[in-house]
């Protein structure tokens, strides 16, 4: 069983209810280590809207301590990702490879030099946007594009190897991203708009332009990203994988689960491992092996090699 989620917010609901790592009430654990060949978590810090400025540059630098710690206290279940090619080392070693992100660019507090900054930190990837407006543009609670700040922002990241993440950008905000933007972006942890009519999700033609750039864009199981009734289940993952697919996403689709970002998703894939379970249902639905190895492993796998610095 191989996995490779782009998103989890669960690193902040640890804090929240005083657990680590090792529990049974957080949707990510790393309780089942030892029932995956790979195992790659990237780790977001989410910057809630209602933090800015310099304070927002501290809450990502206090979580950054935070992981550290957290991982440390399991040595021989965790593994954090400095250099990208510690991936193989850490796989290799039967631990989980944890990633470091930050979603929303309200972390960067108006300032290039803390793309440096955060580069040297090795985060890995950055949510441009949450909901709302920040400095670098606005998610779906806006309709304006990227600020010049945002487009100098998209350009210093990618000098420096950081991965641009469009979840949560608004329409005008994506667009403005395919203007500016010369390398590969991702949509960590987004749908398709076709199958769930939620301005999160990604319209036809905005998955088409990751696919033709050779991005990547991550399943989110988040039940309102799944389908207008706020339902969780299986069939609507599938049904958006299949969309994905027949819009030419083999080689695009991973995962980007959201897990403890919304606690109450559908028990059957409410953790790691039941995901892996998830492989199972898709190829008796149709979807070829070697395609769901993509969607589970080597799709994030190939993309974060070629390219982060």
């Amino acid at each position: 069983m191989k996995f490779f989620d782009l998103h989890c917010d669960t690193i902040e609901e640890l804090r929240k209810r005083n657990e680590d790592y090792v529990n049974n009430t957080t949707q990510f654990s790393v309780r089942d280590i030892d029932k995956f060949d790979k195992a790659v978590q990237t780790m977001a810090v989410f910057v809630p809207d209602s933090i800015r400025g310099e304070e927002a540059v501290r809450f990502v630098d206090d979580y950054y301590d935070y992981l550290n710690m957290q991982a440390a206290k399991y040595p021989d279940k965790i593994g954090i990702v400095e250099d990208i090619t510690d991936i193989d080392t850490i796989v290799f070693q039967k631990k989980w490879a944890f990633m470091r992100s930050i979603e929303s660019g309200a972390c960067l507090n108006g300032n290039l030099d803390n793309i440096d900054h955060f580069a040297s930190l090795n985060f890995k990837m950055l949510g441009l946007v949450w909901n709302g407006a920040n400095e670098l543009g606005s998610g779906p609670n806006n309709d304006t594009g990227l600020t010049e700040f945002g487009k100098a922002a998209v350009k210093r990241m990618e000098e420096v190897g950081m991965i641009v993440d469009c979840s949560h950008l608004n329409d005008a905000g994506f667009e403005d991203l395919l203007n500016v933007s010369e390398k590969p972006f991702v949509a960590s942890h987004s749908n398709v708009r076709a199958c769930c009519n939620h301005p999160r999700n990604l319209k036809d033609e905005q998955f088409k332009e990751i696919v033709r750039r050779g991005g990547l864009c991550g399943i989110n199981i988040f039940s309102k990203f799944l389908n207008e009734k706020d339902e969780r289940n299986k069939e609507d993952i599938f049904r958006h994988i299949y969309h994905m697919l027949e819009l030419g996403g083999e080689d695009v689709i991973a995962w980007g689960t959201d897990f403890d970002g919304e606690v109450t998703n559908a028990p059957e894939v409410n953790d790691p491992y039941r995901i892996g379970l998830f492989a199972e249902y898709l190829e008796k639905m149709g979807i070829k092996k070697e395609t769901i190895d993509k969607i589970y492993f080597d799709n994030a796998y190939r993309f974060f090699l070629k390219n982060v610095k």
